[in-house]
């Protein structure tokens, strides 16, 4: 399995696991990563262009071919908590899915999956808007019902490498609530990996009596799954290119939908070549040649 590697002592850098290979032009090969290029305040930054932007596969230097906006014909899976600990936080839940489908639906393939219990589909994939928001309207909290946040996230995974999806994108909404997945955090980030998803999550803060009245645990297990949820959350994210965000309150969930949504429209499509050799590097390095940038991105599959 590759590595990824940080580059914490250069600034404006990102390291990113290489996924696939793609598109062959003579004794080279073009690689195609989408990346999000952010301000100091966190703003995506647009009108960038080659001169911007090096690429580096193991320390040795690569050509850029190309600098695109992104575009769309994205496949996207939104994990929603359904459990008790959000029934409190729905109605903003709702509002803030609502603004993502409808400002994200055209041209990219949706899903709504929740898991609040076992996994299941609330919208199969669709670019209808109509379809992803009466399924978002029919959206409750199930009492009694705990998370099933880590299957959700495997399933979802392996189900996009099934597909052999190009362009996959993964935005999970949680509570703080239990977790009673049966699946382990190694085994989600190593599936995560192998889809070549970029993940974004949203964790919102819930109080205690949003616990209530889940079956009891002990605190040896509560703990356990706590940091298997958190571990997930925390490298998910950052291995793929994704984002994570802990909400301190569901008053801020649409300003985080739509900080999501301005960073996925102002992506870019950077492509490089290599030269064709059977050994892929370890580490991709994506470095912005002005200091004050940063940059994360995903490598891309075959399209």
């Amino acid at each position: 399995m590759q590595q990824l590697r940080a580059a914490l002592a250069v600034p404006a850098i990102v390291s990113i696991f290489l996924l696939a290979v793609v598109g062959l032009q003579g004794q080279s090969r073009e690689h195609h990563i989408l990346v999000s290029v952010l301000d100091p305040d966190d703003a995506p930054v647009e009108g960038l262009g080659i001169s911007d932007f090096s690429i580096d596969e193991d320390g040795n230097s690569r050509e850029i071919l190309s600098v695109s906006q992104a575009g769309a014909g994205r496949q996207i899976a939104l994990l929603v908590d359904t459990s008790q600990a959000a029934a409190r936080s729905l109605v903003e839940i709702r509002n803030g899915l609502t603004t993502f489908v409808e400002q994200m639906s055209a041209g990219n393939q949706i899903s709504i999956i929740t898991f609040g219990g076992p996994p299941r589909i609330q919208v199969a994939s669709t670019r209808e808007t109509s379809r992803l928001t009466d399924g978002i309207g029919n959206l409750f909290a199930l009492p009694d019902q705990a998370a099933y946040m880590l299957d959700a996230l495997d399933q979802t995974a392996e189900g996009f490498s099934r597909q052999n999806a190009s362009r996959p994108l993964i935005v999970v909404l949680t509570t703080e609530g239990i977790d009673y997945s049966n699946t382990s955090a190694r085994r989600v980030i190593d599936t995560i990996e192998e889809s070549g998803a970029a993940i974004y999550t949203l964790s919102l803060r819930v109080g205690r009596n949003a616990f209530s009245a889940t079956p009891n645990i002990s605190m040896l297990e509560l703990a356990r799954q706590g940091f298997e949820r958190d571990l997930v959350l925390e490298r998910g994210p950052r291995n793929s290119g994704g984002r994570h965000r802990a909400l301190l309150t569901s008053l801020a969930i649409n300003n985080a939908i739509q900080d999501i949504i301005s960073e996925l429209l102002n992506q870019y499509l950077v492509v490089y070549s290599r030269p064709d050799t059977l050994v892929p590097p370890e580490t991709i390095t994506v470095r912005m040649n002005r200091q004050e940038l940063t940059a994360r991105g995903t490598p891309l599959r075959l399209e």
